[in-house]
């Protein structure tokens, strides 16, 4: 007879329906996320991602995206280079500066605020350290690549007049007016709308450093701002290589404040990422 029956046996502990409760609501939230990535990165019709569009600030997509978004950004968005079979290493620094009216209604630049090394204050001794705190490569990046896409005539108008002068910010550029310019040279509608979402967001950064970094109290109130992308490869681990970074100075622009914007949240992290080290600047 067998020990089950007399009740000698070994038995498996009993699972308590709170922790079965607990096991299922992980996988569930689990699974949940991995379908939400997939989705994340599948083609735009499939969730109704809208088309970048530069001229408008206006949020726009259907209501399924917009829930997607909101769980995938910013954390959990993906950067699929990543798993390239040679990942290119490369280190992006984003420099910023405000523009004022001086005499006579000449622009005049005030100081570069290399914003990146001011966020990276922020990663100092933090264990998990968050993409989302290190905006400033991922603009600039975004940046120089909308950038290259546009054919040399096209990347001569988003550089004017840094490009022959680069210590002269000249009078800022509206994106309309930009938009009409790079069409002028038959650069194709989409690279334009593409190129502009990048600058228009490059714009709305750098006019929040530069608010944030106290310029405007050092000077009158800026009238525009003015980036520069500067992007230097990272040699493999051993290497004596050092090859030469390559600096983009983009013209003026407009101050910009998209939606969604906090400046009083940006301001007290700016201020307490500023008192962690000396202004940053050149």
């Amino acid at each position: 007879m067998s020990d089950a029956r007399d009740g000698t046996g070994d038995t498996a502990p009993a699972v308590s329906r709170r922790l079965r409760g607990l096991v299922l609501a992980v996988w569930g939230l689990l699974l949940a996320h991995l379908t939400a990535t997939l989705l994340w990165t599948a083609p735009g019709w499939v969730t109704g991602r809208p088309q970048e569009g530069p001229l408008s600030a206006e949020p726009s997509g259907t209501a399924g995206y917009g829930a997607l978004e909101a769980w995938m950004t910013p954390v959990f968005d993906q950067g699929w280079s990543l798993f390239a079979p040679e990942p290119l290493h490369v280190d992006y620094t984003l420099r910023v500066r405000g523009v004022y009216r001086g005499g006579g209604g000449a622009p005049v630049p005030g100081p570069w605020i290399d914003a990146t090394a001011v966020e990276l204050r922020a990663l100092t001794g933090h264990a998990l350290p968050a993409a989302t705190e290190r905006p400033a490569r991922r603009v600039a990046a975004e940046a120089r690549d909308a950038y290259l896409a546009l054919p040399e005539a096209g990347r001569d108008v988003v550089l004017r007049p840094t490009a022959a002068a680069p210590d002269v910010p000249g009078h800022p550029v509206a994106w309309a007016e930009l938009r009409a310019a790079l069409l002028g040279t038959g650069v194709a509608a989409d690279v334009v709308d593409r190129y502009l979402a990048a600058d228009r967001a490059l714009a709305a950064y750098a006019t929040q450093v530069v608010r944030a970094s106290g310029s405007d109290r050092r000077h009158d109130r800026p009238v525009s701002v003015q980036a520069e992308v500067v992007r230097r490869p990272v040699p493999p681990y051993g290497s004596a290589e050092r090859a030469r970074p390559t600096v983009l100075t983009f013209g003026a622009r407009p101050l910009l404040r998209l939606p969604g914007q906090d400046d009083a949240a940006f301001g007290a992290v700016w201020a307490r990422l500023q008192e962690l080290g000396h202004g940053a600047g050149r």
